[in-house]
């Protein structure tokens, strides 16, 4: 009798704990289940997407984690203009800059705007910027890819102050990079209508140019007369160097300079930029020499001039390197076209041909 009891007491005893481990484990995947998706509701879910019954969280979280960004940067009066482009899904916007000597970033603004004006630069420093996309939600920070970086040198003007506007065509070429380095040592500026031929074999010095604050301009990608050109000509011609461009310094050409200053109503119609032609003409391309390049520039100059000068010819570079040091010493201050319009208070406008800002 008591063996039958033993027997059947052990039956009970091992039903009774396999269904008591069954009912346990059933709860440890329920619950577990249902974390699981709770978490990835927190990482993913942000009231401004666009839900759909074929919408799937986590590829738009991998898809804002892959998406990109560029920036790009322009100079202002007050310090730098930053443009960026917008990411899907983003909920604001980190911007992230060091000087030249600093080996960190520093943030200096967040915000849900796809531009952002700097005005903390100072005057003679060197920045380097980036920007980061983020998506923030109820306990989650989910970042973006960084944009590319920009380097670019800030330096404060004088408005009550005399100002030239130096100009070079038919570049980049072997002698722009000395000329580049006596407008950095000066805190002078140019601008540099450049063509997108050699724009390609010179690439080091069209971003060394914008870095250190200068202004790249075009003069087409052939060196063509655009007034002989079809609609479409013209635009190639545009679009071709500005595509160039902006894989070097993340934007296209501010400003054109048609070849030889030929303009027509088609020109004016379709480059959709201001149109730059000259006031001082220092001959330079047809004298190829120093003196008179220095004695056309410095008989001439006067306030708001803007002077024309190719960097492809030895005798100009040469003459340069004295023009920016004599200039400084009278007391001009040497900046870039759109920087003289805009201290002027000029507003560029597309399509329309700027001659001097006297």
């Amino acid at each position: 009798m008591k063996e039958v009891i033993k027997k059947i007491n052990f039956k009970v005893l091992s039903v009774s704990f396999a269904v008591f481990l069954l009912i346990a484990l059933l709860c440890i995947s329920i619950f577990s289940e249902d974390k699981t998706d709770q978490s990835l509701a927190k990482k993913v879910s942000v009231s401004a997407m666009a839900v759909s019954d074929d919408y799937s969280e986590s590829s738009d979280v991998k898809g804002f984690t892959d998406s990109k960004i560029k920036l790009s940067l322009k100079s202002s009066i007050n310090g730098f203009t930053l443009e960026y482009t917008a990411v899907q899904n983003s909920t604001n916007y980190e911007v992230y800059r060091k000087t030249e000597s600093e080996t960190e970033y520093t943030l200096v603004a967040s915000t849900d705007k796809t531009e952002y004006l700097d005005e903390t630069v100072k005057s003679g420093e060197t920045y380097v910027y980036e920007v980061k996309a983020v998506l923030n939600q109820d306990e989650s920070h989910i970042n973006g890819v960084y944009s590319n970086k920009v380097e670019k040198k800030f330096v404060k003007f004088d408005k009550n102050k005399k100002m030239v506007a130096l100009t070079f065509d038919d570049g980049p070429d072997k002698y722009t990079s000395a000329i580049l380095k006596c407008l950095d040592k000066y805190d002078a500026h140019a601008t540099f209508f450049v063509l997108g031929s050699q724009v390609k074999k010179f690439k080091s010095d069209v971003k060394n140019a914008y870095s250190i604050g200068c202004e790249i301009g075009s003069h087409t990608y052939d060196h063509i007369n655009l007034t002989l050109l079809s609609k479409k000509g013209i635009k190639k011609q545009i679009n071709k160097t500005d595509d160039l461009l902006e894989d070097i310094i993340g934007h296209g050409a501010t400003l054109v300079r048609p070849p030889y200053g030929y303009v027509n109503s088609n020109v004016k119609k379709l480059v959709n930029k201001p149109i730059i032609t000259w006031n001082v003409d220092t001959r330079d391309w047809q004298t190829k020499s120093e003196k008179s390049t220095y004695k056309n520039v410095m008989k001439e100059v006067s306030d708001g001039d803007i002077i024309l000068m190719h960097d492809i010819h030895e005798p100009t570079k040469n003459a340069v390197l004295k023009i920016i040091p004599e200039l400084k010493k009278q007391g001009y201050q040497i900046v870039t076209v759109s920087e003289m319009a805009e201290y002027k208070g000029i507003t560029l406008k597309n399509g329309k041909v700027y001659r001097e800002f006297n």
